[in-house]
C-alpha cells in the first residue's frame, strides 16, 4: 500500500511499532521521559484523537526492556486496580521472584532432605505462603487483596524486583479520589496518567486538579504545520508531498481538528483512489490528489461560484438586510471604462460590489478590472444612486489589495462548494460580512473620534 494507516487503532500501532512522530510530541515525550527518571508525576491532557494513547505506548515501548512497565487502560474500568490485577499477572512476577526466593530457601524452611522426599521448592513456597513475610514470597504466592489497598501493597513489593513504571490511561473524573491517593501513596514510582479534556476540567477537587496542572502535558491545538508534515510523511512517505497541502487546508478550516481525523481521512480517500488508480500507480495517484487542489476551469469555475453566491445572498437576505441581488454581473462605468461587478447586492440602502477570481497558477490575471472596481465610490441602480459600502474580491489567491477586501477561500474548498457544499460556502460568506461589519465599526469609530 502507498499509505500504511491500520484499520483498528489508528493513531498508535502499525508494522513499524508505535509511530510517533513531529516536534512537539518528540518534546513532550521528552517531558514525560524526564518525569519518569525523576519518579514524578505527568499528565496528559488533550481530546479524543489527540495522541494521548500513542504518547503512552510509545513510552511503553522505549521502557519495558530494563523496567516494569504497566500499561492501565481504564476504559470502561470502574476501578483502577481493577486493571491492575488483570494486567499484573502477566508480567512473570512469579518467575522473577522463585529467582530471588531461591537465594533464601533455607531461611523458608525448605531443606535438603525435603528436596530429597521429593518436595519442590515451587510446592514448598505455596505451602509457606501466609507463614514468612517477605516480600518476594507475597509476589510468588500473589498474596494480596485484590483492592485497592492490596494494590498499593503489590507494588511496595515489586519495587523490590525492579523499576516499576505505572501508565494509566483513559483516566475519568470518576477515577480521579483513587488516581489521588495513589499519587499520594509515597511509593516514589513514576506514574503518567492519560485524560480526555473534558474529564479534566470536571475535576473539582483543588488539590487533584493542582497536581495535575503541575505536571500537565496539553496535547489540545498542539500541532504545528511541521507535526503535521511529519505525521504524513511517516504514514504516506511517496505521496506525502501532493497530501499535505490538502491535510493543511482542512486543518485550519478546522475539518480536520486531531491526529485521528487526520489519519482517518487520509485512509478514507486512498481507499477511494486507490480504487480508481487499481494498479497503485504513484502518477495516477497523485494525479487524483491533485484534483483536490485544483480547478478544472478557472474562468468556467469563477462563474459558477458567482452563480452560488448570489443564491446564497438571497437566501440568506432577511438576515443581513439585503434588500436587492442583482441576477448576473453588473456592468458598469468608471474612468471612462466598463467593467463588470460579478456580485452586486443592497444592503441596508448601500451597494457592495464584488469580483470572483480563481487561477491555477496563483495569478490575478485581469488586475485592471479590479483596480478599477476599487476606485467606484457611487454606482446608479434603477435611477437611484447609492453609496458604496464595500468592495470585495472571492478568490483562491491569498492577495491584499487597497480598498479591497479579499476573503481568501483555499482551491479544495472552492472544489467542495462547486460540488454542492451550501453549508460551506454560507460560513465562508458569513466571514466575507463579519469584514464588512469591522469596516463599519472602525468608520463609527473614526467619527467619534473626530
Amino acid at each position: 500500500m502507498v499509505c500504511e494507516i491500520p484499520r483498528v487503532t489508528v493513531t498508535t500501532w502499525s508494522s513499524k511499532g508505535v509511530i510517533l512522530v513531529g516536534p512537539t510530541y518528540r518534546k513532550y515525550l521528552e517531558k514525560a521521559l524526564n518525569a519518569i527518571k525523576n519518579k514524578e508525576v505527568a499528565s496528559v491532557v488533550g481530546q479524543p484523537g489527540m495522541g494521548k494513547t500513542t504518547l503512552l505506548k510509545k513510552i511503553e515501548e522505549l521502557t519495558k526492556e530494563n523496567n516494569l512497565t504497566m500499561y492501565l487502560d481504564l476504559a470502561n474500568k470502574e476501578q483502577i486496580h481493577e486493571e491492575f490485577w488483570t494486567k499484573v499477572i502477566s508480567f512473570n512476577l512469579k518467575d522473577k521472584a522463585l529467582h530471588e526466593l531461591y537465594k533464601i530457601k533455607g531461611k523458608l524452611g525448605y531443606s535438603f532432605l525435603k528436596k530429597l522426599f521429593g518436595i519442590k521448592f515451587e510446592d514448598w513456597l505455596l505451602r509457606v505462603c501466609n507463614k514468612y513475610d517477605n516480600p518476594y514470597l507475597r509476589i510468588y504466592c500473589m498474596n494480596y487483596e485484590k483492592d485497592f489497598d492490596g494494590m498499593i501493597n503489590a507494588l511496595k513489593d515489586i519495587k523490590m524486583l525492579g523499576n516499576p513504571i505505572l501508565l494509566v490511561d483513559e483516566v475519568r473524573d470518576k477515577h480521579m479520589s483513587l488516581i489521588h491517593r495513589l499519587i499520594n501513596a509515597g511509593l516514589e514510582i513514576p506514574i503518567v496518567i492519560a485524560m480526555p479534556t473534558e474529564a479534566y476540567s470536571k475535576i473539582g477537587d483543588l488539590a487533584i486538579r493542582r497536581r495535575i496542572e503541575e505536571s500537565r502535558i496539553p496535547l489540545d491545538d498542539a500541532l504545528t504545520p511541521e507535526d503535521i508534515k511529519e505525521i504524513v510523511e511517516a504514514y504516506c512517505k511517496e505521496i506525502s508531498e501532493d497530501l499535505l497541502p490538502i491535510i493543511l487546508t482542512l486543518w485550519n478550516s478546522k475539518e480536520l481538528t486531531t491526529v485521528s481525523s487526520i489519519l482517518q481521512f487520509i485512509r478514507n480517500e486512498m481507499d477511494k483512489i486507490e480504487k480508481i488508480c487499481e494498479k497503485r500507480e504513484l502518477e495516477c495517484i497523485r494525479g487524483e490528489l491533485r484534483k483536490y487542489i485544483s480547478l478544472k476551469n478557472p474562468e468556467v469555475d469563477s462563474k459558477e461560484f458567482e452563480k452560488r453566491v448570489r443564491d446564497l445572498l438571497v437566501n440568506i437576505s432577511k438576515e443581513y438586510g439585503i434588500t436587492y441581488v442583482h441576477p448576473r454581473g453588473k456592468r458598469i462605468e468608471v474612468n471612462g471604462k466598463s467593467i463588470v461587478a460579478d456580485i452586486f447586492f443592497i444592503a441596508e440602502g448601500h451597494a457592495f460590489l464584488g469580483n470572483v477570481v480563481f487561477s491555477n497558477d496563483g495569478i490575478i490575471h485581469n488586475n485592471e478590472e479590479i483596480r478599477l472596481l476599487s476606485s467606484i465610490n457611487e454606482i446608479e441602480h434603477e435611477k437611484k444612486t447609492y453609496k458604496v459600502k464595500a468592495r470585495f474580491l472571492i478568490s483562491n489567491i491569498d492577495v491584499h489589495l487597497d480598498s479591497i477586501i479579499t476573503l481568501n477561500i483555499p482551491t479544495l474548498e472552492v472544489v467542495k462548494i462547486l460540488n454542492g457544499d451550501v453549508f460551506l460556502l454560507e460560513e465562508r460568506i458569513k466571514l466575507l460580512f463579519d469584514q464588512f461589519l469591522s469596516i463599519s465599526t472602525k468608520k463609527e469609530e473614526n467619527k467619534a473620534i473626530v
